[in-house]
């Protein structure tokens, strides 16, 4: 089966304190922050005129995903499988298309209620490009804005919809124990070169998103990041350290929203040629040593 979608493009995080969201990013991560005349915030990493866009709200959770398509044919293409699957996908109109700031898209949702969305098109704003604070460059290109981890309830019907219907393909799976005597099955997906663009992990957490993934293009801007997360008390839920599939070298600074971003560097491509699926008994192959949150952020279970 011929996967219509390329790339995660976008994601939208409903967020409780904009102005702490906007320090974060900006002043602590490097990705440059951008008010809108509706007060809600871009943040760029490239091109794109938004890669993640900060929408004020009390959830503090993923508000949509939005992933890319190659154009209107495939779009369309993708439309159809939805409906041939019994999965209702509505066109939001050309209003909702220019807030993304894409062509056109569609909207529908995963077998757990995660707002989704289908596009092509996205404006790009080489005349006016993102200038990070700190001279950060982000891998995005064909491997789109990074990846994103779901948690989800029944994994299995996950699985299925993002494989079966959407053509993700199976990249391996984590087999381990994050905290002490808790199993944890993670599976990992790809629909590009990226090693991963989600991932879906069964934890008992009350919001969709487990966390957001940028990779940085060198690997001495994820230690000085790391280092402004320090200086600023920010809290780590997972030290430096190299995971064991996608090979990426990372730390997991928690947001002010309580999920984490991932700020990596040196993730791996995978070629579809070669490729098997494979399973890990471990997260990582050094490092990344789990630190319980403070307990006014920490999630329930």
């Amino acid at each position: 089966m011929t996967a219509e979608i390329k790339a995660l493009g976008y994601v939208g995080l409903e967020v409780s304190d904009m102005d702490r969201w906007m320090h974060f990013a900006g002043d602590l991560l490097g990705i440059p922050a951008s008010r809108r005349d509706d007060g809600s915030v871009d943040l760029r990493l490239d091109a794109y005129s938004c890669r993640i866009r900060l929408i004020e709200g009390a959830r503090d959770d993923l508000a949509f995903a939005g992933w890319e398509v190659s154009d209107a044919r495939a779009l369309e293409a993708l439309a159809v499988r939805l409906m041939d699957a019994g999965i209702a996908a509505e066109r939001p109109g050309p209003e909702v298309a220019k807030d993304r700031r894409v062509r056109d898209l569609i909207r529908f949702s995963d077998s757990e209620g995660t707002v989704l969305e289908a596009f092509y098109g996205p404006l790009q704003r080489t005349d006016a490009p993102p200038v990070s604070p700190y001279g950060v460059r982000f891998k995005t290109g064909r491997q789109g804005l990074g990846h994103i981890v779901l948690a989800c309830r029944d994994k299995a019907r996950m699985m299925d919809f993002y494989t079966d219907v959407l053509g993700f393909r199976i990249s391996d799976h984590i087999e381990t124990e994050v905290i002490s005597g808790r199993p944890l099955s993670i599976s990992f997906l790809r629909c590009n070169g990226r090693h991963h663009s989600l991932a879906l992990a069964p934890v008992p957490i009350p919001r969709k998103i487990v966390h957001l993934m940028v990779e940085a293009e060198q690997l001495d801007d994820v230690g000085r990041a790391m280092y402004r997360c320090l200086e600023n008390g920010v809290h780590l839920s997972f030290t430096l350290g190299r995971h064991s599939n996608d090979e990426m070298l990372s730390f997991y600074p928690m947001s002010p929203s309580g999920f984490d971003i991932e700020y990596g560097w040196g993730g791996l491509e995978v070629d579809d040629e070669g490729w098997h699926v494979v399973t890990h008994a471990t997260n990582s192959a050094w490092g990344h040593h789990f630190q319980r949150p403070p307990k006014k952020n920490a999630d329930a279970g």
